[in-house]
C-alpha cells in the first residue's frame, strides 16, 4: 500500500504500539510494515495548488486589464454594445462552459477532481455576470434581490441535478446575497427592516438556514457537509460582528455608545460558542467543536481590544496578549502530545 510520509509514520507508530500491547505479534508487525510503501511525490497536492495558482493568476490577469486605462478604452470601443447584447453574449458563454463541464466530467476518470471543477467554476462565474447585465437590461440594478433569488434557485437546481458542489456553493452565496438585497429594498429610511439592522438580519437568517440544514441532513446528501460547514462559520461570523456593532444602522449613533453597552450580544456569542463546544464533543463533531473554540477566543480578544485599548499602555497591552497566546500554545501542545 502506497501512503504519504506522515501517514506511514503514523501507521508505523500504531503497529509498534499494538505490538507492545500484545495485540499483534512480531511476525505480523513486520509483515504489515513490509506492505507499506512511501509515495515518492504528492501529486494530489501539486494538482490542487497548481489549479489554485491558475485561478489566482486568472484573477490577477483580469484585474490587470481593469488597471490599464488604455486597454479598458480599447475594450469599451470593441464591446460598446447594449446590456441586452452583453447579457445574451455571456449567456452563450455560460452555456458553452456548462456543456464543456458536462463533457469533461463524463470523459474523465473520477480522480481528476480539481480539473473537472474548472469549467463548473467558469460557468458559475459567467452566469453571475449574465445576471448582472440582465439586471441593468430590465432596470433592476438598484433592486436586484428577486433576480438574484431566481439565480440562486437555478444554481441550486443545477447542483441537485448534476450533483456538483461548485454550483451548490454559488447557490448558497446567491441566496444570502438575495436575502440581503431584498431586505435592504424594503428597509426604512434608517436601513432597519422589522427593527433589525443588516447584521442582525444576517445573524437570524444564517441561524434559520443552519437549523433547516440540520433538519434536512439526509435529504441534502451529498451537499450536507459543505452546507453545514459554510453556514456554521457564516452564523458565527455574523454573531461576532453583531457583538461589535449591536443593532445599530447609523454609524454616528454607534460611535456615541460605549462597547460595554453591547455586553448582551457578547454574552450570546459566548453562550453559543460554549454550546458548540459541548455539543461538538458529545456528538464527536470536530468542526462544530473547533468553531466554538475559535470564537470563544475571538470573542474574548475582541472584548479585550474594545475595553482596554484606550486605557492600557500599549506595551502592557501586547505583552498580556503575548502571554495569553503562549499559555494557549502550551496547553495545545500538551493536548497534542497526549494524542500522539
Amino acid at each position: 500500500m502506497k501512503v504519504g510520509k506522515k501517514d506511514k509514520e503514523t501507521i508505523v507508530k500504531a503497529l509498534s504500539h499494538w505490538k507492545e500491547k500484545g495485540l499483534i505479534d512480531e511476525s505480523l508487525s513486520k509483515k504489515l510494515n513490509n506492505t507499506l510503501q512511501e509515495k515518492s511525490f504528492n501529486w494530489k497536492s501539486l494538482a490542487f495548488y497548481a489549479f489554485i495558482f491558475a485561478l489566482v493568476s486568472l484573477v490577477i490577469a483580469v484585474l490587470s486589464i481593469f488597471a490599464d486605462k488604455e486597454l479598458l478604452q480599447l475594450i469599451d470601443a470593441i464591446i460598446e454594445t447594449s446590456y441586452t447584447v452583453k447579457s445574451i453574449a455571456f449567456a452563450l458563454i455560460t452555456a458553452a462552459f456548462y456543456l464543456l463541464d458536462i463533457r469533461y466530467t463524463r470523459g474523465k476518470i473520477a480522480t481528476n477532481k480539481y480539473s473537472k471543477e474548472l469549467f463548473a467554476l467558469l460557468a458559475a462565474i459567467s452566469f453571475s455576470i449574465t445576471i448582472g447585465f440582465l439586471a441593468f437590461m430590465i432596470g433592476a440594478e438598484s433592486n436586484p434581490g428577486f433576480l438574484i433569488l431566481i439565480a440562486s434557485a437555478i444554481y441550486l437546481g443545477i447542483a441537485f441535478y448534476r450533483k456538483k458542489e461548485m454550483y451548490w456553493l454559488f447557490g448558497l452565496i446567491a441566496l444570502i446575497i438575495a436575502y440581503g438585497a431584498i431586505t435592504v429594498q424594503y428597509a426604512n429610511a434608517s436601513d432597519m427592516f422589522l427593527g433589525m439592522n443588516i447584521i442582525m438580519r444576517f445573524t437570524l437568517f444564517s441561524a434559520v438556514l443552519l437549523g433547516i440544514c440540520r433538519l434536512l441532513k439526509s435529504k441534502l446528501d451529498p451537499f450536507y457537509h459543505y452546507t453545514y460547514s459554510f453556514l456554521l462559520v457564516f452564523s458565527f461570523v455574523s454573531l461576532w460582528l453583531l457583538s461589535i456593532s449591536g443593532n445599530y444602522s447609523d454609524y454616528n449613533d454607534w460611535m456615541e455608545i460605549r462597547q460595554y453597552q453591547l455586553w448582551f450580544y457578547s454574552l450570546i456569542l459566548l453562550i453559543a460558542s460554549i454550546a458548540a463546544i459541548v455539543v461538538g464533543i458529545k456528538q464527536e463533531d470536530n468542526w462544530l467543536k473547533n468553531t466554538g473554540i475559535v470564537f470563544v477566543f475571538l470573542n474574548l480578544y475582541t472584548r479585550y481590544f474594545e475595553y482596554f485599548w484606550d486605557s492600557m499602555h500599549k506595551a502592557l497591552f501586547f505583552a498580556l496578549i503575548a502571554i495569553s497566546f503562549w499559555v494557549v500554545g502550551k496547553q495545545a501542545e500538551k493536548i497534542w502530545s497526549k494524542e500522539d
